[in-house]
């Protein structure tokens, strides 16, 4: 017997640890409806509520079935008062609870897949072997595997359940250890047989219909495995080939109509209570489970392999198509590139304005100098650096754009008290901006939005971020202590948050629960948080949008646009699914997928805090969970049309897109068999080292185009080799957003690669020697992303080189190396060296290469310098000061040359 204090202190260890999850509901439920999505809370909570009662009863009901069944049967058979009763018997009711509860918790994780299947919406296309339309198979497929599952677990547990229970009730019946009439021990009985043979027929007919259902449900499993072959990944074929369609496909279906004639048989075992039926179900599926494992492996050595190439045609062409729609390039346009090795002075002429919107700074090299001459105090940072465009006094233009955030984590320790961290640092402030393609004389950027509070030639008029990249601990706004604005030489600006963003602390109440759930006592005591207070949680960006919408994939990096006097966060969103058949598998941080589609922008206010998310593409799955929240998205067309202007093509959805298209664009069976025409991304320097050159934004104006455009582009290069075959551009503008075009390079000709052109470059003796000049005494040389810019027919590679210091570095733009292929040239900057590259004699600005007697000069003042370094090394100050004395002598010559080339 329990004791009655023991069921008192079980009530309340229940009470005390039942108040952390309904405050958890509570709060949560206040976020939702201050975000506005209330009914996506309660649609997903009231499914998960109904999903895990429905899961609980049925488990519940089918275990305490079948535990009366055998505890009648036991009953039935020892009759009464020869059964044994110990302290296990008082657990088997709650083990029951126990484990429907861990069903229902499961069945209630599947509340997607559930809804998915409920609301599904056609795909209006079909596979090429069933003849199912799509949505079967992301929509229906995984529903049936999900039941598959939740039936196979429960019977094989049940029937465990089951079985141990008459193992341990029948004891005396099943395993005799000693006579009924004498005391002498009987040597237990070994043979199998025997034991089974001792088996009670009522026993016989429970556990044969349970084994039934189990039979039957493998059965339903070897079905639905006709449809997985779909998803091969094994051979030369993504999807079915010839083997699995022509063997594993019989087998499975075999398979399946054995395992449910035996589980019919099993459960008509019922009345025959023969225990050779199930030995015999079993020992045939055995089989038929091995052959189908060898069979199809064997029968493609022997048969398949010959003569792969024809066999495997039909099912290769699925592949290839099916691939294609899955990651949505069915309809990328191939269009010829019309190659000219010569950059030719009409074709500068005519291009002025993409001229003006290369980008020369490298996003790596601009954090550093953004970190060291904006950032202002030691709390601010610059996450990152993202381009975009706007337009400025009618012209369209590029540039570059990074937000100010809070990160206190840089605050002196002494400062880091509760008040600092959640009521007076809670928000960032301002953003910095810089055209692409302008410098300073000194090699920085020149900014055309800076400082605090923001000024230039952009109006931000509300410039605080209290919803960025960085911001995840919870702050406490609008309290009665004034917030951190911005500093100032004379003394810091406060501020009050007046805007909606948080959950309003308009009650002790709420104030109890936040207390509970973040376990801070301060939400009770601090005399500074009023009514009016806010607290603000879950607003770093991407965590904020996935909280709200958990089946998207998103992209980790969102970038801010400046939108009414604010700043505004875009993230781009997927729909993603490992279900499409005959598509080509990929692998992400969210799993292998081979069905991905960028169908939502994610817009956020970084001040309010209000998250929208706009269709972008009718596609099956996003028209589904539209059916299942109906007030979540919002079409396309609702966006404000400033920001239709600052949507992009996202980068990582077209680095996945390029992966697949470097065999995947080839569409001939066989050549995409042999991989004749394979691709892989070009290499690119950066910093010592080799890396993979990333896709890059650029504003260009496309072959045969009339007006610049804003465009993703990736160049390729054959597998294995280094020449450029062909560019890929993602557009950007409307109306033409979304398209790619795949521009080929005439394979009759070279065309340097991005690595030909860093290899050029390292060759090039005068550059060479200056990157060593300058490389010396502290300083380091760091070269840019290498850019390919189509130019009319031609192409041009530009490549910034940036000078820094190895302490305090603050990269300064310096030169600006440009390429035709042909032709290596580096000088002060674009059109400099634009002006050598087509032959002009005068060139504003200090010209590179050196002239002959300057490059003479500069190589003996680096054999000078390199002898003081010998000197220094050995000790010798005395050789050491003379080396350097006509190094500096040397340099001064250079210098008079420089001057008077200036001059002319």
């Amino acid at each position: 017997m329990i004791s009655k204090p023991i069921y008192i202190l079980i009530a309340l260890i229940a009470v005390i640890f039942g108040i952390g999850p309904a405050m958890g509901y509570y709060t949560e439920y206040l976020w939702y409806d201050m975000t506005g999505y209330l009914s996506v809370f309660l649609t997903i909570l009231s499914w998960r509520a109904l999903l895990f009662l429905v899961g609980f009863l049925i488990v519940f009901a089918f275990i305490y079935l079948n535990i009366g069944i055998a505890k009648k049967t036991v009953k039935a058979i020892l009759g009464d008062g020869e059964e044994k009763h110990t302290e296990i018997d008082g657990l088997i009711v709650p083990g029951a609870i126990v484990l429907s509860l861990i069903f229902g918790l499961s069945i209630s994780s599947q509340w997607e897949t559930i809804l998915l299947y409920l609301n599904m919406v056609p795909a209006g296309i079909e596979d090429p072997i069933f003849s199912r339309d799509v949505s079967f198979y992301l929509f229906q497929l995984p529903f049936m595997e999900m039941i598959r599952n939740i039936l196979l677990s429960m019977t094989i547990f049940v029937l465990i359940f089951t079985g141990i229970l008459y193992l341990y009730k029948l004891e005396s019946v099943l395993n005799p250890q000693y006579s009924t009439e004498a005391t002498e021990y009987i040597t237990p009985d070994s043979d199998i047989v025997e034991f089974l043979n001792r088996i009670p027929s009522k026993v016989l007919m429970h556990i044969s219909v349970l084994m039934g259902l189990l039979f039957l449900i493998i059965g339903f499993g070897f079905y639905l495995s006709r449809f997985e072959i779909l998803f091969s990944q094994m051979g030369v074929v993504a999807g079915a080939g010839y083997t699995d369609i022509n063997i594993r496909l019989p087998l499975l279906t075999v398979t399946a109509v054995i395992c449910s004639l035996v589980g019919a048989a099993l459960i008509a075992n019922v009345k025959l209570k023969n225990i050779k039926i199930p030995l015999l179900g079993v020992s045939i599926i055995v089989i038929m489970i091995l052959l189908t494992s060898f069979a199809p492996a064997a029968y493609q050595q022997i048969k398949v392999e010959p003569t792969e190439l024809q066999l495997e045609e039909p099912y290769l062409r699925h592949n290839i198509d099916y691939t294609r729609m899955g990651y949505g390039l069915s309809d990328i346009e191939v269009k010829p590139f019309d190659y000219n090795p010569e950059i030719t002075r009409s074709a500068i002429e005519n291009n002025e304005d993409v001229l003006s919107n290369i980008k020369i700074w490298d996003q790596r090299a601009l954090q550093n100098t953004y970190r060291q001459t904006q950032q202002i105090r030691t709390y601010y940072e610059f996450n990152d650096v993202d381009t975009d465009r706007y337009y400025v006094n009618g012209e369209y233009r590029q540039f570059m754009i990074s937000v100010r955030e809070m990160d206190i984590t840089n605050l002196d320790p002494s400062a880091r008290t509760w008040v600092n961290e959640r009521l007076v640092y809670t928000h960032g402030y301002g953003a910095v901006m810089n055209s692409v393609s302008e410098k300073t004389d000194d090699g920085r950027p020149e900014l055309v939005l800076r400082d605090i509070p923001p000024q230039g030639d952009f109006d931000l008029t509300n410039p605080r971020i209290y919803y960025g990249e960085m911001t995840r601990d919870y702050k406490i706004v609008n309290s009665g202590q004034p917030e951190l604005d911005y500093p100032q030489a004379e003394g810091n600006v406060f501020t009050h948050y007046d805007g909606t963003g948080g959950v309003q602390l308009d009650s002790m109440f709420k104030r109890l629960a936040y207390m509970l759930r973040f376990g801070d006592i301060n939400f009770i005591l601090s005399q500074y948080i009023t009514e009016e207070s806010r607290v603000m949680y879950d607003h770093q960006i991407n965590q904020r949008a996935a909280k709200i919408a958990p089946f998207l994939a998103y992209e980790s990096d969102p970038y801010p646009v400046i939108h009414d006097g604010k700043i505004f966060w875009i993230i781009d969103a997927y729909t993603i699914s490992d279900k499409f058949p005959y598509s080509e598998r990929y692998r992400t941080g969210a799993g292998d997928i081979n069905y991905i589609r960028n169908s939502v922008k994610v817009v956020i206010d970084a001040y309010e805090g209000n998250v929208d998310y706009y269709v972008m593409e009718n596609e099956p799955m996003i028209d589904t969970y539209s059916q299942i929240f109906p007030d979540m998205f919002k079409p396309y067309e609702d966006m404000p049309e400033n920001l239709k202007n600052h949507i992009r093509y996202p980068k990582e959805y077209f680095s996945v897109q390029m992966d697949i298209y470097r065999n995947y664009h080839m569409t001939d069976t066989e050549t995409f068999y042999n991989k004749e025409d394979a691709w892989q991304v070009p290499r690119e320097y950066y910093r010592g080292s080799t890396i993979q050159m990333e896709p890059y934004y650029i504003m260009t104006r496309l072959p045969n185009g009339e007006g610049i455009e804003y465009i993703l582009m990736q160049p390729f290069t054959p597998r294995n080799r280094q020449n450029m075959i062909s560019w890929i551009a993602a557009r950007c503008d409307e109306p033409n957003y979304g398209q790619l075009i795949h521009y080929e390079f005439p394979k009759d000709r070279l065309i340097y690669g991005p690595n030909q052109i860093e290899s050029r470059i390292d060759q090039d003796p005068e550059i060479s020697q200056l990157f060593t000049l300058w490389g010396q005494q502290g300083s380091s040389v760091i070269r840019g992303n290498l850019l390919v810019v189509p130019l009319d027919s031609s192409i041009l590679y530009i490549e910034p080189v940036f000078i820094s210091a190895d302490e305090g570095e603050i990269p300064e733009l310096r030169r600006i190396i440009v390429s035709s292929g042909e032709t290596v040239y580096m000088g002060l900057d674009l059109m400099t060296s634009l002006q050598v590259l087509l032959g002009d004699e005068v060139i504003d600005g200090e010209p590179v290469p050196l002239p002959g007697d300057a490059r003479e000069l500069a190589n003996q003042a680096l054999e000078h310098y390199n002898a003081a370094q010998d000197h220094l090394r050995e000790g010798n100050w005395a050789g050491y000061g003379q080396e350097m004395e006509q190094v500096r002598d040397l340099i001064e010559q250079i210098s008079h040359i420089m001057m008077e080339v200036e001059e002319q």
